[in-house]
């Protein structure tokens, strides 16, 4: 982080010499401010891809100098165990993919159903300890993906890669992956 700072100080003074007394450097002090964004939001998905949550949470306020925004508080609930039940994965998703996207991700939708809802409604989740819990008594589900690694309540915040999550799930029925803009819920 000083390393940081250490950086965006040296673009700024450097931006600063060569104006003549009093002129604002206009392009290099934007410049400055886009850079150390584009920072705060790398160094923010960078914590939050290991599982540092609590970590990212601080470093956005320490770097801005402000609480952290809702959006980025929500995302430590999402991945609570207590998110691990049947019918809450609607709003886990809604509250990850608001996250990544004003993080600069391009995350994306994927609901998941059972080939037969009507007659096997139940998808069930291999969890790492062996023990598998209920994510679905309809047949449907939705989970995050971003660059190849599914994020829902059941991965935690470091996400799973896409074939490992996938062949967690366990159902007596097919189950489909469709890419959606907006989660749709259950039919």
């Amino acid at each position: 982080m000083n390393f940081l700072r250490l950086c965006l100080a040296v673009a700024v003074l450097v931006g600063f010499a060569g104006t003549s007394r009093g002129a604002v450097p206009v392009p290099q002090v934007v410049t400055a401010q886009v850079l150390a964004a584009d920072s705060l939001s790398n160094h923010t998905v960078a914590l939050l891809a290991r599982g540092q949550v609590t970590e990212a949470i601080e470093y956005w306020a320490l770097t801005t100098g402000k609480d952290a925004p809702a959006w980025l508080l929500a995302i430590r609930t999402a991945f609570d165990a207590s998110k691990q039940v049947a019918g809450a994965c609607q709003g886990v998703a809604q509250t990850i993919h608001v996250a990544f996207t004003r993080l600069g991700g391009r995350p994306e939708f994927v609901e998941l159903r059972t080939v037969s809802a009507r007659d096997f409604p139940y998808m069930l989740f291999k969890m790492p300890n062996g023990r598998e819990s209920m994510m679905t008594e309809t047949g449907y589900h939705v989970v995050v993906r971003m660059n190849g690694r599914a994020y829902d309540a059941y991965t935690g915040a470091t996400g799973l890669p896409w074939a490992e999550y996938m062949s967690r799930l366990g159902a007596r029925s097919d189950i489909t992956q469709t890419v959606v803009e907006s989660v749709t819920g259950a039919r």
